[in-house]
């Protein structure tokens, strides 16, 4: 009986930590690859320079594209949309029903958008590549978790905010780990919550409002997006033929400091047929307010993004909150550098229960293949720009051989090592590779940035891997003086 017990108490055990493991590896992958999708509008430029980039366009040029669009595709989609330039991404392309191209200034069609690396990055982000409402509602769930995670955290540390500052980083392993995880915790304890929060809000809105609609408006869902978002104006008119120049003349007496990022034809052809603009408004967090204007141009309303009801506005800031896209440039850095500490802390909470473990196993293997293999994994899986290889594909067979390598090598500290060579060797090819193939002389600023980042990047993880080296081979000797 005790034997029984005993096996069954270690297989629970066993089961535990799997389950641990588990959930720590995907909110380490979520907080890591978020932390590089708020630079995404960077990397789809890097990714694609040679698309002709603008912020001056016409009427004329969009009612070009629009007419060249529709001769493209087989059927007329329901709401086509034309994405504006703006000074994040000066460019324009126009879309629907899944087909889409970029603009030139001539408004002719140019390229297809590439569904590469940027767009592997982004999925796997917001919905781990998995089914997309499924994805995206399991991201929302570890979103929520972690908002639990900061409140215990604080309330299971009541010297936290009080030890904010001390650093023990003489002393042993462990306490190095808890200290960094204690430190990073707490100085970015309401980013990190908003981060968990917005994140929430964003994987777990489609619960809410299916639970909403069961309570409170007879199962129609519609009903509930209508009420939080607004709903689409009813619009019966003869005219077809859109008036592009005067709709802009006509928003911009309606609305003088609304700076339009995207407009979309909605039902095109019909009598139901209306133009609906978003455009951003200086110093608001909502990711837009939207404009309603008829064919002739004239202005029909607006949604109340910007002065509706107080949810509605907090709704349509989520975005922009939670991807740090507000304010410019800087913020974005400030994000991806506390979205990377979030990352180190993820990291570090699995660290100190290992190293509180009387022994080391296979997880230890596994956490440190997850932890170093990820950047390896990422870096890699940039050479799909190059090649016709999906980035997915070449994450997934990376990240599988640094699990078998570190099985093998069952050291975490040499695994660890390799791993950062190796990291840093493929941003250096990744980032010549690329001048290579685009030139050494592209025009484009954000080219040279990300490449230089690369090389900055690649050369400190092989500065670290040989510190690393030396430090283990000084121990070495060390050891054997003393023997």
């Amino acid at each position: 009986m005790d034997k029984s017990n005993n096996s069954w108490v270690k297989r629970s055990l066993a089961s535990h930590s799997w389950l641990g493991l588990f959930v720590a590896a995907v909110m380490f992958l979520i907080c890591l690859t978020g932390s590089f999708v708020v630079l995404f509008e960077e990397f789809e430029r890097w990714e694609q320079p040679n698309v002709e980039e603008y912020l001056n366009y016409s009427p004329e040029q969009i009612e070009t594209a629009v007419d060249e669009f529709l001769l493209r595709v087989e059927q007329v989609p329901k709401s086509l949309y034309v994405v504006l330039p703006t000074k994040e991404v000066p460019r324009i392309h126009i879309a629907g029903d899944g087909q889409e191209w970029f603009v030139n200034r001539d408004g002719r069609l140019s390229d297809a958008p590439v569904e590469g690396w940027t767009h592997f990055l982004k999925e796997m982000h917001i919905n781990l590549h998995l089914p997309q409402t499924f994805g995206i509602i399991v991201v929302g769930i570890f979103g929520a978790m972690l908002c639990g995670l900061i409140v215990s955290g604080i309330i299971a540390h009541p010297r936290i905010f009080k030890d904010a500052f001390i650093w023990r980083r003489n002393k042993s392993e462990r306490l190095n780990q808890v200290d960094l995880h204690n430190r990073l915790s707490v100085w970015g304890t309401p980013f990190y919550l908003m981060i968990g929060l917005t994140g929430a809000f964003i994987g777990l809105v489609s619960i809410f409002i299916a639970a909403s609609a069961g309570v409170f408006f007879n199962n129609d869902r519609d009903a509930v997006v209508n009420a939080v978002y607004g709903a689409e104006p009813k619009v019966n008119q003869s005219q077809q033929t859109i008036n592009y120049s005067k709709a802009f003349e006509n928003l911009q007496q309606y609305a003088p400091n609304a700076t339009p990022i995207y407009l979309v034809i909605q039902n095109k052809g019909t009598d139901h047929q209306f133009l609906e603009v978003a455009a951003t408004l200086p110093g608001r967090f909502i990711y837009s307010e939207l404009y309603q204007l008829r064919s002739n141009g004239e202005v029909i309303s607006h949604q109340g993004m910007s002065d509706g009801a107080a949810g509605r506005q907090v709704a349509y800031s989520v975005y922009r909150l939670h991807f740090g896209h507000f304010a410019g440039f800087p913020v974005k850095v400030l994000y991806v550098a506390l979205g990377l500490c979030l990352t180190v802390i993820c990291a570090s909470g699995v660290n100190i229960w290992l190293s509180r473990r009387k022994h080391q196993n296979f997880i230890n293997d596994l956490w440190v293949a997850m932890v170093w293999g990820s950047p390896l994994a990422l870096a890699s899986s940039m050479f799909s720009i190059f090649t016709s290889v999906p980035a997915l594909a070449v994450f997934l067979v990376t990240l599988t051989l640094t699990a078998i390598t570190a099985l093998m090598i069952k050291n975490a500290i040499t695994s660890k090592r390799m791993f950062q060579l190796t990291t840093g060797m493929v941003l250096l090819i990744v980032a010549l590779l690329h001048w290579q193939t685009f030139g050494f002389n592209h025009p484009l600023p954000v080219v040279h940035g990300i490449n230089v980042t690369l090389v900055l990047v690649g050369l400190f993880l092989l500065w670290q891997a040989r510190l690393s080296f030396k430090t283990s081979k000084a121990e070495l000797v060390e050891v054997r003086s003393e023997g």
